[in-house]
């Protein structure tokens, strides 16, 4: 009997240990795992609040009323330096979910120097424009319509050819600027480039220009931008040489004939 109570007092200071162990081992690695995740959630909220700086290209739109004034000497795009926390930036540079615009609305006609600013930035995010502003011309819009005149060089071509009449795919085009500038234009022109000695048609696409009386290049837009052109080239006819040759026989002897009644009516004088 005394032996059994004996082994059973042992059996409980056993269990009794195992269980001090386990308490021990099961807070251990309780804390353990609770300074991990700390350390995570602390490596996380720095990320998300670190700050950064990114440098993005921006076109540039105008508050304006398109369809009356047309607008010049503005940059097409500028340089936009973002700063703040890094998702935001970075969220920013990827989805460019923000525009640089001028202002123009209370602007009257004329020249104007104008500061670039940004909509639809997080207001977290501070941005710095390069440049910062920009001169401007703003003046009333106008739009005509210009036939295309094809311009080319017909010695160009191989002895013995000829170039015949040029087939455009477009014979006019809208011409758009301002008021003054479109006043100005004298003629738009397809300049066909030739190379020398051509004995076969050609086909090219040609940018169009608008010219002054001067011959100088008007600043508008055009529309299209660019004419396909088709120049037929063959060989000389040689009836038409032919022809060409009794004309000037005939033209010879009509000459002759007429000198010779003129001097006849000297004489008679």
């Amino acid at each position: 009997m005394r032996k059994f109570f004996t082994r059973n007092w042992m059996y409980r200071l056993l269990a009794l240990i195992f269980a001090v162990l386990l308490f021990a081992y099961v807070k251990t690695d309780k804390g353990a795992s609770t300074r991990v995740s700390g350390i995570a959630s602390h490596q996380d909220t720095s990320i998300l609040m670190s700050e950064r700086t990114a440098t993005m290209t921006m076109p540039v739109d105008l508050d304006i009323n398109n369809s009356d004034y047309i607008v010049s000497g503005y940059p097409a795009k500028v340089k936009v330096k973002l700063t703040g926390p890094s998702a935001l930036v970075t969220t920013t540079v990827n989805t460019q979910n923000f525009k640089v615009y001028l202002p123009l609305q209370s602007l009257s006609t004329g020249d104007h120097r104008v500061a670039f600013k940004a909509q639809g930035l997080n207001k977290d995010i501070s941005y710095q424009i390069t440049p910062d502003k920009t001169d401007v011309t703003i003046a009333h819009r106008k739009t005509e319509t210009f036939a295309i005149q094809p311009r080319f060089d017909k010695s160009m071509v191989a002895k013995g050819y000829v170039i015949g009449t040029p087939k455009l795919g477009s014979t006019t085009v809208k011409v758009t600027g301002s008021v003054a500038d479109v006043s100005k234009i004298s003629q738009v022109v397809a300049d066909i480039s030739v190379p020398k000695g051509t004995k076969a048609d050609l086909n090219s696409q040609v940018l169009l220009q608008a010219l002054d009386a001067n011959g100088n290049i008007v600043n508008v837009i055009l529309s299209p931008q660019t004419v396909n052109v088709t120049l037929p080239i063959s060989k000389e006819k040689k009836t038409d040489q032919k022809n060409d040759d009794k004309a000037d026989i005939s033209n010879a002897s009509s000459d002759k004939q007429n000198s010779t009644d003129n001097q006849s009516k000297v004489n008679g004088e």
